[in-house]
């Protein structure tokens, strides 16, 4: 199957999808200890992605994979994917007894991993390899704990990345993110998309790469560091020039906050040929430095100017954002063809930012305070103009079409519709 992007704005035809499962229903339980941004309701973040999904297949006409339901079919009739996914299931599962505990048990009871593996049918094996528990066997009972579910694995965009030479697979920033590449590369097996590289050192996450037609993008920060980057661009693409964008410090924050721009698509985006989105602050704040492709690889040039006059200097039309617009994931949209995209409704999630901003700044006013003035001034002004992204005006003017979607809740966990999906193929 052909796989890979050369744009941001190529025409979207296929793209895999996870739908969150019970493993966000623990992550819930504690949602900042496991990347989220809030506490939401499931069932309702359920229902949002689904509707994401039925837009682009029945509105746009796209493809789209379910990451389980590719998975349990290909395993049910190719024994090759079936021993991988055995083997991902026995790696994430484990018996531990304690003392001489087994003996007051069945001596049927073992671990899958002494299980015959044509025994376990692929969606017991799946829900293993996503919730990797520990049966512990002691005197006074069994005990099962996860470890290291699989809690993002709905934000499809970070394993891997979409590029001009096909499917490249990331190295995970987060203890908790690591085990999802494994996951992920099977599916893409199973629908048939080739893997060209698989990044192997340092840290490269998927939101951190955009393709532009004659030239990339690819953030380095938190979650994707020059090492990472290396490995990307030693046989992952090969774009003439690669412009690498470093993480912007938020001037309204004092010190540093791991997640507002933890990505590059979290604070800028591109929505049609010559038409960008972003948060002036930020663009201005975060430097490009280009790298330029040679017969022996990529050579930087030296230089380091804002992201803002860089993409200018490409020929596209900023479209700006407000702070609060931004918290909002407003970037966060997803490019289905030249000039139209699938867009978060950010006037429904901003009263949940808000009040998130109000119980940080209340324990760290000194980190937080002037984000929230910030974000209060915004919403102020966005209310009483009705003008919340994507009913921008500016976005008007620009000829670009986006539908607005409802991911309030889905959007809790730290991710948009361009994080929820993982493009396989765009022309």
């Amino acid at each position: 199957m052909k796989t890979g992007a050369e744009s941001e704005w190529g025409r979207l035809n296929h793209v895999m999808v996870h739908e969150p499962g019970i493993e966000v229903f623990f992550a819930l339980l504690y949602p900042s200890a496991h990347l989220y941004e809030r506490f939401f309701n499931l069932d309702a973040a359920r229902s949002e992605h689904r509707a994401l999904c039925s837009m682009l297949h029945d509105d746009f006409g796209v493809k789209v994979t379910y990451l389980e339901e590719i998975v349990k079919e290909k395993a049910g009739e190719n024994e090759d994917i079936f021993r991988r996914l055995f083997r991902l299931a026995e790696q994430r599962s484990r018996q531990v007894v304690e003392g001489d505990a087994y003996l007051s048990y069945c001596q049927g009871d073992y671990p899958v991993s002494q299980v015959p593996y044509n025994e376990r049918d692929p969606g017991h094996l799946l829900d293993i390899v996503k919730l990797n528990p520990e049966i512990t066997l002691s005197q006074d009972g069994v005990r099962t704990e996860l470890i290291h579910p699989l809690y993002n694995l709905y934000f499809m965009r970070d394993q891997q990345a979409a590029t001009d030479l096909g499917m490249v697979q990331s190295w995970m920033a987060k203890r908790e993110r690591a085990d999802e590449v494994d996951l992920s590369g099977l599916a893409l097996q199973s629908a048939g998309a080739d893997i060209v590289h698989r990044v192997d050192g340092g840290r490269f996450e998927g939101g951190d790469f955009m393709p532009a037609g004659d030239f990339a993008l690819l953030g380095c920060g938190l979650r994707t560091d020059m090492n990472g980057i290396n490995s990307f661009l030693s046989n992952g693409t090969a774009f003439d020039e690669v412009a690498v964008v470093h993480e912007p410090i938020h001037p309204l924050i004092t010190g540093r906050d791991p997640m507002v721009c933890m990505h590059l698509d979290t604070y800028f985006n591109i929505a049609a040929d010559g038409v960008a989105v972003g948060n002036p602050l930020l663009l201005n704040e975060a430097k490009v430095e280009v790298y330029h492709r040679f017969s022996g690889g990529y050579e930087a040039s030296g230089d380091k100017q804002p992201l803002d006059s860089y993409i200018s200097e490409k020929g596209f039309f900023i479209v700006e954002i407000t702070t609060l617009e931004q918290l909002c994931y407003a970037t966060n949209f997803l490019c289905v063809r030249d000039g139209e995209c699938i867009a978060p409704d950010t006037s429904a999630i901003a009263p949940l930012v808000l009040e998130r901003l109000f119980a940080m700044a209340k324990r760290a006013p000194e980190k937080y305070g002037r984000l929230l003035e910030q974000a209060k001034y915004d919403y102020g002004k966005l209310t009483k103009t009705g003008c919340f992204f994507p009913e921008n005006r500016e976005l008007q003017k620009s000829g670009v079409e986006m539908q607005a979607l409802t991911l309030t809740s889905a959007t809790g966990g730290y991710g948009g519709a361009h994080c929820m999906t993982c493009v396989i193929n765009r022309n």
